[in-house]
């Protein structure tokens, strides 16, 4: 009887599936919890800079590179006029000499002052925002100052060893320049057209819909 029975439950054990060995050992476990997706939070949003406008410290930067303008316009006018003078009146062999060794430093400031004047009135057109009046005269002043550096430049470089006609007009047309930079740097309406703006509102950041 016990062969049987004992036959009987080894057929029954190979009949069923065996069982997990958790619930075999009586350890069941707790399903893994449910991992919902996040979206990611946006960045913050960065503090947008305030634009750029004329306000009273790009008017006085105006006002200190056109009293620079109109200072050494004159030193170069008296400078070269008197370098002329002297040359003019001496024998014509000499005459080059004599202005090379006269006009040589003057020469040297012009360049130096109106290449410096010209980038920062130019700077300050494209960066301060002026108004469209203010910004083409501070623009053509910046013109002139650029031509006054260019050319006093080449004659530096290679010009005071031309012949003595060929130096005396480049040494007028130097002048001529000055005069004009001089000239525009002491035009009137410049208080008027380049006056400080107010500054402009800030607008809000767009905000994102999800």
């Amino acid at each position: 009887m016990r062969s049987r029975l004992a036959l009987l439950l080894g057929v029954f054990a190979l009949a069923v599936p065996l069982a997990p060995l958790g619930l075999v050992l009586g350890l069941g476990s707790e399903p893994a919890p449910r991992a919902w997706a996040r979206t990611p939070s946006a960045p913050p949003h960065a503090a947008p800079e305030k634009p750029a406008h004329w306000d009273k410290p790009a008017r006085e930067s105006l006002a200190l590179l056109r009293r620079t303008t109109v200072a050494e316009a004159k030193r170069s006018l008296a400078s070269l006029a008197s370098c002329e003078a002297h040359a003019g009146h001496i024998a014509a062999a000499r005459r080059n000499r004599d202005y090379r060794r006269c006009a040589t430093a003057p020469l040297a400031r012009t360049h130096a002052f109106a290449t410096a004047n010209s980038r920062m009135l130019s700077n300050l057109a494209g960066s301060a925002n002026p108004v469209r009046e203010c910004r083409g005269r501070v623009l053509e002043l910046s013109g002139i100052a650029g031509t006054l550096a260019s050319t006093s430049n080449s004659t530096l470089r290679g010009g005071l060893d031309a012949p003595w006609a060929e130096l005396h007009d480049a040494s007028r047309s130097i002048r001529g320049l000055a005069r004009e930079a001089l000239r525009l740097a002491k035009q009137p309406g410049w208080a008027a057209t380049c006056k400080p703006q107010p500054a402009k509102p800030i607008a809000p950041p767009a905000v994102e819909v999800a």
